[in-house]
């Protein structure tokens, strides 16, 4: 079997290159890129027989170039603002938390005091206090409108790699509005907004159905169902950051995969005609992923499996890698300043560690599990079955975890100054136990549409005795010593060069179908993450 083709890297690649240059280099001249750009597509057309890839690469370089100088000069529009007190209403995007008096997020100022116009439209991060003799008709929601006094202060434009604000900044945030409090709700949502947060006020209640609402477990729960990361402590978040766990308890791919495979197995349970079920499915998703705020790594979730059926649907030779690419390119396309966040880099990285390096590997070594050799499979007892499906899970599922480690490496070094040794063995234990409990609360959810409070209830203890086991898991290897390396000040551009190799050789090995020997095999992963260890610790 041949390796899949990748035309749409043709586009991808180019336009990541020239992303990182107009970020490296910024320039004002982003009409002369453009222009030339269209003048290098034009000349791809005339000459589509001979040069026309290189065309299409220099033109997709310069069009990167500039749209990421067109997008950061938008960005930071404010930048040059004075911090001064403000008294603005803005509207709720995003929320953080909105308990125990603390109200933060992200907003966008629509309007402000008349002597700061300047403002109008800013996006800023917010965090308020809610006063306690303020008597509020609702709570605020996402899509409110809210009025508040405090501080503003814009982002600075040279922040570093690192942290909240470069968060802030690669998401389009141009400021910061705090020390101030709630002073009153001007607005409420939209209708369907509000439709969706009272959908999701409805998920909530029965998550927390005849549990007890406040123990660990359930608050866990809610973490990882709807997307409500206020809800972890302290402690539970750095156990779950030091172990390599956290992205287990917030919405990410693996969340949004889950409910969407659920959506697949509830429409065919319904005899819906496969080919229709991507419609029903993605509304399903889309309804799930906007309940639960629209955070970013579910919204490009939700964009790789619309990519994954549409690739499904042209009969594209290897529907998930190529779907990959897609949702990639679409989302740089929607905002290229996603490049240099954390969560883009790991989502698609580790998706694409696993697709070209995890699944092949898994395959080739599952190739190799011969336990019952001598007998044919027909004359397998039961027990011979299960040691043989058993054996195959374990492998495959060892294949994936170590794919998913092997991406991480780096990029956990440099943004969280942590690696988890121990990271490919959990994995092993915690990813199955994650989306046995994801499939519990979506099933939870399913049947408390219909009123099966009793069912609602046994899912949901389900998923409690299942997130309990995962809490007994981190917190007995995070007792042990060296389950995880510390580093100070790692420096970047050696992990980034080393993240960029490595991707070239899965890129290469992949091309290859992975035909080398075993030892091979098992030394390239030990290799790389013993070099960004090395790399991290000499600096």
């Amino acid at each position: 079997m041949n390796p899949a083709r990748l035309p749409l890297l043709w586009f991808l690649i180019p336009l990541i290159a020239g992303i990182v240059v107009g970020r490296i280099f910024p320039t004002k001249l982003s009409l002369l890129f453009y222009t030339i750009s269209l003048a290098f597509c034009f000349g791809s057309y005339f000459l589509r027989k001979t040069a026309w890839p290189l065309l299409i690469s220099i033109s997709l370089f310069l069009a990167g170039s500039g749209y990421v100088a067109d997008v950061t000069q938008n960005n930071t529009i404010h930048s040059d603002l004075p911090v001064r007190e403000a008294k603005v209403t803005f509207k709720i995007d995003r929320l953080f938390q909105s308990a125990f008096n603390q109200l933060s997020g992200l907003g966008e100022i629509v309007t402000t005091d008349t002597h700061l116009p300047e403002l109008e439209g800013a996006k800023v991060y917010f965090s308020l206090n809610i006063p306690d003799e303020l008597n509020l008709k609702s709570d605020p929601r996402i899509g409110s409108h809210i009025q508040a006094i405090g501080i503003f202060a814009p982002l600075e434009s040279n922040v570093s790699q690192n942290g909240f604000q470069s968060y802030l900044k690669n998401s389009g945030i141009s400021g910061i509005f705090n020390r101030g409090r709630l002073l009153s709700i001007s607005k409420t949502p939209s209708s369907w907004r509000n439709w969706l947060n009272n959908l999701l006020s409805s998920a909530n209640s029965t998550l927390t159905h005849q549990i007890e609402a406040a123990s660990p477990a359930a608050r866990s729960y809610r973490a990882m169902l709807l997307g409500l990361k206020s809800e972890l402590s302290e402690k539970q978040k750095t156990i779950f950051l030091q172990s390599g766990a956290l992205h287990l308890f917030a919405i990410s791919g693996l969340h949004i995969g889950v409910i969407a495979a659920c959506g697949h197995a509830l429409f065919l349970f319904f005899r819906i005609p496969r080919s229709w079920i991507p419609l029903p499915n993605l509304l399903l998703i889309t309804v799930f992923v906007f309940m639960t705020g629209g955070a970013p790594s579910a919204l490009r979730a939700l964009l790789m499996i619309a990519c994954f059926y549409l690739c499904q649907f042209s009969n594209r030779q290897s529907a998930s890698i190529n779907a990959l690419v897609l949702s990639a390119t679409i989302c740089l396309i929607m905002n290229p300043l996603q490049l240099f966040q954390a969560g883009f880099q790991m989502s698609y990285i580790t998706v694409a560690s696993i697709l070209l390096f995890g699944v092949p590997i898994g395959k080739h070594l599952c190739d190799r599990w011969k336990p019952f050799e001598g007998i044919p499979k027909d004359l397998w007892s039961l027990r011979q079955k299960a040691t043989n499906a058993i054996g195959r899970f374990t492998i495959s599922s060892f294949a994936i975890s170590l794919a998913a480690f092997l991406s991480s490496s780096a990029l956990s070094i440099i943004y969280f100054n942590t690696l988890s040794t121990i990271g490919i063995l959990l994995n092993l234990t915690l990813l199955p136990l994650a989306s046995l409990a994801i499939i519990s609360g979506f099933l939870s959810l399913a049947f408390s549409i219909i009123g099966m409070s009793p069912i609602v209830s046994l899912f949901n203890h389900a998923a409690i005795l299942i997130l309990s086991l995962m809490h007994g898991i981190l917190q007995g290897f995070s007792q042990m010593i060296g389950t995880h390396l510390t580093f100070e000040s790692p420096p970047l551009l050696p992990l980034f060069s080393l993240l960029s190799i490595l991707l070239i050789g899965l890129l290469f090995g992949y091309s290859r179908l992975w035909k080398f020997k075993l030892r091979w095999l098992l030394l390239f992963p030990l290799a790389y993450t013993g070099a960004c260890i090395f790399t991290a610790s000499v600096a």
